[in-house]
This record gives structure tokens, C-alpha cells and sequence, in this order.
């Protein structure tokens, strides 16, 4: 009779994580050798702390380089500047991490650069391929003008905020807006900070028409707020 030699082998993985299903069965042949060549037996992937990879476009790039140079921000060739991430069932960026790594290039294909950064995962919220909102510190904090989002009304191209004037008379004042922080909206020109700003009824309001305002207790103004 005809003798079988049994061989067995163990694999170790190369990282700590959680495995996929199996690409192959016990019995099958497969091979070693180069990644090119070698039989793909599973994958493996990295679970916490987990990678997020993400593109700025180059105006982007050239701004972060200003304010760095400038000493306004570090770069986060340097620093683990801090990075923001959000689910898609999820408002506002409630996850914090660190940007890690800074391609040396950019992609001539699509004009951006890439960059990654890491969160911690203790519960497995992140999953490998999935989409999520990141949003990368650009400033370091700064006093900034903010009125309720629901207040900035649109005049044809223009974005208009309504003063009130002599004899509670509104005008229609244009601005210039920034982005949003807690639900309000950062005016980055156009309002001195000392105005009166029409932050309700806008449907009835209308510029040279007298109102009859009913003013807020303690108007919000100011804030510390990033880009």
C-alpha cells in the first residue's frame, strides 16, 4: 500500500484584527511565493485604532501651507493636527482623531492630495469601506460674528442679512458667510457686530417696511469658533 505523508502548517498574520470568510477551503492546493503569485487565504483588517483616508483639493493644500508658514497652524506634516468625523447617522462631528499621514504628492488626475488620519474604535462604530463626513481643523480658534442660520435670506446671487434702522426700518444688508458652528452661521464681512439683526418672520419682512421687533432677552454675538 501506498504510504501519505501529512504535513501541517501554521499561519500567523502579520497583524492583530478581524478576519473575513475563508477563500479557501481545507483540501484545496494553493500556492506561496510572491503576493503576486501567492494563494489569497483570507483578509484580515485592522479594527482599533482604524485608518480614514481622505482628499483635500490643492487650494486647500496651498492654505494650510500659508497658514504654517504664517505660524497660524502647524502642518500636519509635523503635528497630528486634530481631525473630526461624523456617520452618516450622526449630526455634527462627534468623533475625534489625528492626522497621521500626508501624501508627498498630489494626484494629477483629480487635483488632490491624500491624507489619512486615526480614530480610536473600542465599539467597532467604523467599519472598513464605509463613508463618513471628516472635517479637518484649518485655524486655531478666533472670535467670529454669528446669527441663527435661518436668518441669511438670498437676494438674486446675493446673500442678505436684514438690519434694523432708524425707526425699526429694515435694510437689506450683504454679506458674507463662513460656515457653520452649533447651527449658527459665521458672517465674515458685512455686519460690524454691533447691528441689530432680523432673526425671525422673514417671509414678512421687507426691506424699507417698518416692523414691530420683539427683541431677545440676551442676544448671542460672539464665539469662539475654527473654520
Amino acid at each position: 500500500m501506498p504510504g501519505w505523508i501529512s504535513r501541517f502548517t501554521t499561519i500567523r498574520a502579520p497583524l492583530a484584527g478581524r478576519i473575513g470568510r475563508h477563500l479557501v477551503s481545507p483540501g484545496n492546493l494553493v500556492s506561496g511565493g510572491e503576493a503576486s503569485s501567492a494563494t489569497l487565504l483570507a483578509t484580515i483588517v485592522t479594527m482599533d485604532p482604524i485608518d480614514v483616508s481622505f482628499d483635500i483639493d490643492q487650494a486647500a493644500a496651498l492654505r494650510y501651507v500659508r497658514l504654517a508658514q504664517r505660524g497660524d497652524r502647524p502642518s500636519s506634516r509635523d503635528f497630528e493636527n486634530p481631525v473630526q468625523l461624523a456617520l452618516a447617522d450622526e449630526a455634527g462631528f462627534p468623533h475625534q482623531g489625528r492626522v497621521v499621514f500626508v501624501d508627498n504628492e498630489a494626484d494629477a488626475g483629480t487635483g488632490t492630495i491624500r491624507l489619512r488620519a486615526r480614530f480610536d474604535n473600542p465599539h467597532d462604530l467604523f467599519a472598513p469601506g464605509v463613508f463618513a463626513r471628516v472635517r479637518l481643523i484649518a485655524s486655531a480658534p478666533y472670535k467670529a460674528l454669528l446669527v441663527p442660520d435661518a436668518a441669511v435670506a438670498t437676494d438674486q446671487s446675493r446673500r442678505v442679512l436684514y438690519v434694523l434702522g432708524g425707526s425699526d426700518t429694515p435694510e437689506a444688508r450683504q454679506v458674507q458667510l463662513g460656515p457653520l458652528h452649533d447651527g449658527l452661521r459665521v458672517i465674515r464681512d458685512g455686519l460690524r457686530g454691533d447691528e441689530e439683526v432680523v432673526i425671525g418672520g422673514m417671509m414678512r419682512v421687507r426691506a424699507g417696511q417698518p416692523v414691530t421687533p420683539q427683541r431677545p432677552a440676551a442676544p448671542r454675538a460672539l464665539s469662539d469658533v475654527r473654520p
